[in-house]
């Protein structure tokens, strides 16, 4: 499936060169501790603490990764429970699960056009209640940072949870809604999207709900350091100069200041905002840190933020199509990106993503409904133009059962469109939808 994927988007696998060592200092960070029992070692771990002295066991290091079995049965005989760093265990537990290949728990059977079609109606009522709850949070806490006042973190937390909710119940609606986009409100509605981007892709890896929440507060507030940026220089419509550009760069490191200073904040949250333009091969920014001082958190906002950007229009360039973005996100891989993550989040959002608008090969315009678990190069599409690109009554076609226009031609789709390149209100096609439900 990963082949097709990557063969649609114009790619050829390619052997992977080897890493080249960093000749940059590693900077020293504070270390996340998850406290597991003996048994639930496994390799790849870094044990930071154990339920005993270091002096108690038979180990060289007060630090050690487990390389072997050996190392495991050592540990198990001395002690009960370990602290081991909370990235290497994230690291451990994505890399078991992409090398078991299961699918992906919430992909349920494929649904008939008018089950997609009623599915979506009667579930985006709901989700938008949530969406528009957090649009108006985040604007607020926005401001809130530009005034360097106090912020709303219990609130963020508990939106992020109504979100978990709606996606673990249904994620369509949510993609959805996240393609309603404003340029001129670009920095809030980038964050919204990007927790509830980070939400679906962490359920899509079967992270457990803490992680999901967690993942959701890392996407909603990486970006609050922009709200420390000239506004001027943020919205400017030209090309940045290298010293505005310095400037900008330097939302990372305020964004990460302001949620150290402002307390009771998970300390994830504090470095997704600190690391999300940091690269895999360490030439990103604020600090160029080598990868393995990237969490799978940091990783994953890098690459859902990464994403929005590409598809969004900005005050100074237009948004490209989800297959374009996808394209350059698998061009990054391994360089700028997390390559395992990278595969798995292309085979997540898929070629043609639920929301998506598409133009079929008889000249049509259509919106994506649902993807084809099994062929994502055939989703269920509601049909919104006429091949003349007339407005017609919405009509949900199935492409997986290979159907025929008026002229008895094969439907088919020809490319993803940006949501910039027709004269189409999206926003108002999903209002319509809501109020129909």
């Amino acid at each position: 499936m990963f082949s097709s994927l990557l063969k649609f988007l114009g790619f050829k696998p390619k052997k992977e060169a080897p890493k080249k060592a960093s000749s940059k200092p590693i900077t020293s960070h504070k270390v996340e501790k998850k406290k597991i029992p003996v048994s639930k070692l496994t390799k790849g771990m870094t044990v930071v603490e154990l339920d005993r002295p270091w002096t108690d066991v038979p180990v060289m290091f007060q630090e050690v990764t487990i390389k072997s079995d050996k190392e495991i049965q050592l540990l198990q005989k001395y002690c009960q429970y370990v602290f081991i760093d909370h990235h290497s265990y994230m690291t451990v537990y994505v890399s078991n699960l992409l090398d078991k290949k299961r699918k992906p728990i919430y992909q349920k059977p494929n649904l008939s056009p008018q089950q997609a079609s009623v599915s979506l109606r009667e579930e985006l009522p709901k989700a938008k209640k949530t969406f528009d709850k957090s649009h108006t949070h985040i604007n607020t806490l926005m401001r809130d940072v530009q005034r360097d006042s106090k912020i709303d973190i219990e609130g963020s937390k508990e939106l992020v949870a109504q979100c978990v909710d709606s996606i673990l119940s249904d994620e369509t609606a949510m993609f959805w809604l996240s393609k309603i986009k404003n340029k001129d409100d670009y920095t809030a509605e980038h964050c919204v999207r990007v927790g509830i981007l980070a939400i679906a892709f962490g359920k899509y890896l079967q992270l457990p709900r803490d992680q999901l929440e967690l993942l959701g507060l890392c996407g909603m507030l990486h970006d609050v350091g922009k709200m420390k940026v000239p506004q001027h220089i943020l919205n400017k419509e030209g090309p940045l100069t290298k010293d505005e550009y310095k400037i900008v760069k330097e939302h990372t490191v305020l964004g990460y200041v302001f949620l150290k200073n402002h307390g009771g904040i998970d300390e994830q949250v504090c470095t997704a905002a600190y690391n999300h333009h940091e690269r895999m091969n360490g030439h990103g920014y604020p600090r160029e840190v080598s990868a393995e001082l990237l969490s799978t958190y940091d990783r994953i906002i890098a690459i859902v933020d990464s994403y929005d950007a590409m598809i969004s229009d900005r005050c100074y360039r237009k948004g490209m199509s989800p297959s374009k973005a996808l394209a350059q996100l698998y061009k990054g891989q391994g360089q700028l990106y997390d390559d395992q993550l990278i595969k798995q989040f292309i085979q997540m959002v898929g070629v043609y993503p639920v929301g998506s608008l598409v133009e079929l090969n008889n000249g049509q315009i259509a919106v994506v409904l649902s993807v084809n678990v099994n062929n994502k190069l055939e989703p269920v599409i509601e049909l919104v133009t006429a091949s003349d690109k007339t407005r017609i009554k919405p009509r949900a076609v199935d492409l997986s059962k290979k159907p025929k226009d008026g002229t008895g031609q094969p439907l088919r789709i020809l490319h993803t469109l940006a949501d910039n390149e027709v004269e189409f209100d999206l926003e108002s096609f999903i209002q319509a939808i809501k109020g129909a439900a």
